[in-house]
């Protein structure tokens, strides 16, 4: 059948960062025969950025040459707890929920998750009077919201920690604006917050959640209408 692209890239000595952009086979040839080769798949076929002049296109894979590597600054965060917000919380993903949410949320998953909480260490909740599903508001420079509590020992004292996986948890109402200078990439690991019992969601919440309703309805119409004709 004549020699392949992943033939002619094995066998080039010079190549060792390759963008795949059209399938994976090729990618998992190369990958099997020349594992010092660092592949990077774009499954939507387009590579984001600027490309070198000497840049090389065979059959849909980008050969870019050696990558750059350089070394940057550390510039700690401007963030700061204070008197007022004496807490850091940092958020993050749970395995069950990585990406799942990205475009519809209708998806079972929700089973192992059904809530964004806000772990407190239990110095932090005895200071406070807070036990194991207390509402909590969550108050920082940029914002607020209302999650329920879960004591943890998972986090240090003075840290508090949440996930984002549900719109109306609202994690990131409260994050900053900071980010990487580098790579902007948004400081989400470090808010100085405030937390303290209240009774309910906070009002953008119970919005969000009628809005929510609304939208739930009009589909549920949409989908019975399709259904009867």
């Amino acid at each position: 059948a004549g020699e392949t692209t992943g033939d002619r890239l094995i066998g080039h000595p010079d190549v060792d960062f390759i963008i795949l952009t059209g399938g994976t086979a090729t990618g998992l040839n190369i990958l099997k025969q020349r594992p010092d080769v660092f592949l990077a798949a774009e499954t939507g076929g387009n590579v984001e950025g600027s490309v070198p002049d000497e840049t090389v296109v065979l059959s849909g894979v980008t050969i870019i040459g050696k990558g750059n590597l350089a070394i940057t600054e550390f510039i700690p965060t401007e963030e700061r707890s204070t008197r007022r917000l004496p807490l850091l919380l940092t958020t993050g993903r749970i395995l069950s929920q990585y990406n799942v949410g990205a475009q519809t949320r209708r998806t079972e998953n929700m089973a192992w998750h059904s809530e964004d909480v806000l772990e407190v260490h239990p110095h932090d909740a005895e200071e406070r009077g807070i036990v194991d599903g207390d509402w909590l508001g969550i108050t920082s420079r940029a914002g607020n919201t209302v999650l329920r509590a879960k004591v943890s020992s998972r986090m240090q004292p003075g840290v508090v920690y949440t996930t984002f996986h549900h719109p109306g948890s609202g994690a990131n109402v409260i994050t900053t604006d900071n980010s990487d200078w580098a790579t902007n990439c948004p400081e989400y690991k470090v808010t100085a917050v405030q937390v303290e019992k209240v009774s309910q969601p906070s009002t953008w919440q119970k919005e969000f959640v009628a809005f929510d309703k609304k939208q739930q309805r009009f589909l549920r119409a949409e989908q019975q209408s399709e259904v009867n004709h």
